[in-house]
């Protein structure tokens, strides 16, 4: 009974959001209505941390308990990014580091991980967790689960100065059996990729978003594919007069990223929604994601359960 009451109240604070929030974009005055929000939202997430703070999941005690959670993470800032002194901080990891805080988990410990290993990391529990834009995709969510959005964006190519090939969306790349393109393996813009037309003969990977762009430089492909903050932010670095990033890909929807975990972790995703739920009412979620050029407005009216009804 304690944990279907637990589950019946997490939902009721998400609807209750979700409908703030939608209300806050039909009236004008959105100071006042932004308020309001606050206020409301965490007098909720305040009664939703009282009554079921006597029933925490194994794994929030277990985490506690150690004093850390072992994070998966990949390299592409500003997701997240790996300083040389091996520091990790990005959007990602520094909003779960946030989350775990309220939760009282006081370190997270980074392990770097391709995006195409993560899921299976997370499967055989060598983590407790993946945060680094892993995008929420319905075939995704038959392998792990996800918590509520933290970090959307759009697509985005980089292309030689001039786009020479004309390339405004994947299908213009199937359409070109000869060109190549590059992207990482069990990246979301793979499966676009392959969703549209493009072959799998088309498709170089990288080992990491840098050498993808070297690629491009060399001439060995003709476009690199990867989330849009994300080439913008390489393209910034590698500083190239002969190269041009094209964002939005033209036919691919804006795709939304959330912290993974095992599919035995339902209690535990819970409570990590409630206290992602409390950052992004408090604002404190805005001033993690917005330096990095991320937007809260655009999470605001996302939810996993339009890709993965998983029922909570």
């Amino acid at each position: 009974m304690r944990k279907l009451c637990k589950k019946c109240l997490i939902k009721i604070i998400l609807i209750f959001m979700l409908m703030l929030n939608f209300i806050s974009q039909l009236i004008k005055k959105e100071k006042v209505v932004k308020k309001i929000i606050t206020l409301f939202t965490c007098f909720f997430l305040v009664l939703g941390f009282t009554q079921t703070s006597s029933a925490e999941s194994d794994t929030l005690k277990k985490l506690k308990k150690q004093g850390y959670a072992t994070v998966a993470v990949a390299n592409e800032p500003p997701y997240s990014d790996i300083k040389s002194d091996g520091y990790v901080t990005g959007a990602a990891p520094d909003v779960a580091r946030a989350v775990l805080a309220v939760l009282g988990v006081p370190e997270l410990k980074a392990e770097v991980i391709m995006y195409g290993a993560m899921i299976p990391a997370l499967q055989a529990r060598r983590v407790d967790m993946a945060t680094s834009g892993l995008y929420i995709k319905p075939g995704r969510c038959e392998s792990i689960i996800y918590s509520e959005p933290d970090l959307c964006g759009a697509e985005a190519f980089a292309v030689p100065v001039g786009n020479p090939n004309n390339l405004l969306t994947y299908e213009d790349i199937a359409a070109n059996p000869a060109l190549k393109m590059t992207t990482c393996a069990g990246c979301a813009e793979e499966k676009y990729a392959l969703e549209r037309g493009v072959s799998a003969d088309q498709i170089i990977y990288f080992d990491a978003p840098p050498s993808g762009i070297k690629m491009l430089q060399q001439g060995r492909v003709d476009v690199f594919a990867l989330s849009g903050l994300g080439t913008a932010d390489l393209l910034n670095k590698t500083n190239d007069p002969n190269l041009e990033l094209i964002m939005p890909v033209t036919g691919v929807p804006m795709g939304c990223a959330g912290a993974a975990f095992n599919k035995d972790d339902l209690e535990f995703r819970s409570e990590y929604n409630m206290a992602l739920a409390m950052l992004k009412a408090t604002g404190e979620f805005a001033a993690i994601i917005e330096p990095y050029g991320f937007s809260a407005e655009a999470t605001a009216s996302k939810s996993y359960l339009t890709q993965c009804p998983d029922g909570m």
